[in-house]
């Protein structure tokens, strides 16, 4: 492509999350992780925005303000990506990683 500067960035202000939301019965929870590293969400099927539970969850899970928390793809499906800032991706596996069954 001429004309036309692309510049990559590490990252290093935080990570991406790559998820699947599955709505079901019971309290919302970590799964399973999918050998693509796909963090399986279940969340509680119940009236109202899924991405704003969402992000309420995972809020609350890591410890993490909704701010630094942004669907970055995926708003529309169960396969979401996720934006995390200010925070490394170490951390969020080994929060992930504590609250799995």
């Amino acid at each position: 492509m001429v004309g036309r500067q692309f510049e990559f960035h590490d990252g290093e202000k935080g990570a991406a999350l790559a998820v699947r939301v599955k709505l079901g019965k019971g309290a919302s929870s970590f799964s399973k992780v999918l050998r693509d590293g796909t963090v399986v969400i279940r969340l509680e099927q119940r009236e109202g925005d899924v991405n704003a539970r969402l992000i309420d969850f995972l809020s609350s899970e890591l410890d993490i303000h909704k701010k630094r928390l942004q669907i970055v793809a995926g708003e529309n499906g169960n396969n979401k990506l996720i934006s995390i800032l200010d925070m490394k991706p170490v951390q969020i596996q080994t929060k992930i990683l504590e609250r799995m069954p």
